[in-house]
């Protein structure tokens, strides 16, 4: 099942700050903006390239987001800066595993300090099982995806 590697998170991966950008700052266009709580409006203008894996920082804490285009992280979100050679999609899908609330400082509203983060102990495949975990985790995410439509319009 592959060769596994230990360590701590980031060695892994670099998660980067996301980006202020001001309500009367943003211009209309393709972007996808992301917050905490996922895609909250569009831009003209991406700060990070695809792929990306974005979650929020303070706020809504727990909730992983993939990006497959360029898109722009706000100052709400931590995103993957440098996935250092692992699968952007399997990161995404190993994120989404992490007890969030764990890196949350006790304060009136929950954030997350990257560098606690960042030394969170891991253990990762090497890339090609990435690549099959990622895949086949994918097909089924498109699966449920499609009976969750098809039950809507038979409900509707």
């Amino acid at each position: 099942m592959g060769n596994w590697r230990n360590g701590e998170l980031g060695n892994f991966i670099t998660l980067k700050r996301g980006f202020d950008l001001p309500q009367q700052k943003r211009e209309d266009g393709q972007v996808p903006i992301f917050s905490s709580s996922g895609i909250t409006g569009t831009h003209s203008t991406a700060m990070v390239n695809a792929p990306g894996v974005i979650t929020g920082r303070y706020g809504t804490i727990g909730e992983v987001f993939y990006a497959a285009e360029d898109f722009w992280p706000l100052n709400t979100t931590l995103f993957v800066e440098d996935f250092h050679g692992n699968d952007a999609e399997f990161i995404y899908y190993f994120l989404k595993t992490l007890e969030w609330s764990m890196f949350t400082s006790a304060s009136a509203v929950p954030g997350i300090n990257r560098n606690t983060v960042h030394k969170e102990t891991v253990s990762l495949p090497d890339i090609e099982t990435q690549r099959r975990i990622a895949s086949t985790l994918s097909m089924l995410d498109e699966k449920i995806k499609t009976n969750t439509e098809i039950n809507d319009n038979l409900a509707a």
